[in-house]
């Protein structure tokens, strides 16, 4: 069902572009940029995107661990961030519109970042040293993803003023800032309850 939903959003966009043929760099832009099908998600594609990006930053803070590695989740949000941005801006070509709902790798982003900035940043606050950065907990996990869809739906400033710039970087921009107040706010709501 998923395959035939993402086929026929892509016959969408194919109509959508001007030429009428999509090339294949425009259609792994397509897919990245609806997390590889999350966006098609019938309700709260937002939502699930954000759920992807929790589930990647869990695998990215293992490979941190199992490799014995410091920043590895950090490459990888760098990277997410490029390939989003890229890949973003594509999708906003091809559908004709500012953001399509489809477009969940902000999403996916933005949630990770939200995580990335909460689990560094409790680890300043305690004082701990890069290499004894440990699990943050589930509770953590869950209060940095429900902070993230607040700041990502309400958009107080600055955030709804990013939002309006043109293509993948409005796309981006606006979610990204959203994941760091969200990780910053789950830094502080954590740390001072009591």
């Amino acid at each position: 069902m998923k395959m035939r939903a993402h086929v026929e959003s892509l016959a969408r966009v194919r109509r959508s572009s001007e030429g009428g043929i999509v090339s294949l760099a425009d259609r792994v832009a397509w897919w990245i940029a609806i997390g590889g099908g999350v966006g098609l998600a019938p309700i709260a594609p937002g939502t699930v995107g954000a759920l992807l990006g929790l589930g990647l930053f869990a695998l990215g803070f293992w490979f941190d661990r199992a490799l014995g590695a410091v920043g590895v989740s950090w490459i990888i949000a760098g990277i997410l961030l490029g390939i989003g941005t890229w890949a973003s801006s594509r999708a906003v070509r091809l559908s004709g519109t500012a953001d399509p709902p489809q477009i969940v790798v902000d999403e996916i982003v933005g949630q990770f970042l939200a995580l990335l900035v909460s689990v560094g940043g409790r680890a300043l606050w305690r004082g701990a040293i890069e290499g004894s950065v440990s699990w943050p907990g589930w509770g953590i996990l869950w209060t940095s993803f429900g902070l993230f869809r607040l700041f990502d739906i309400w958009k107080p400033y600055p955030i709804r003023r990013v939002e309006r710039w043109k293509g993948g970087a409005g796309v981006m921009a606006d979610d990204v800032l959203a994941g760091i107040c969200a990780g910053f706010a789950t830094v502080l709501l954590v740390e001072l309850s009591p």
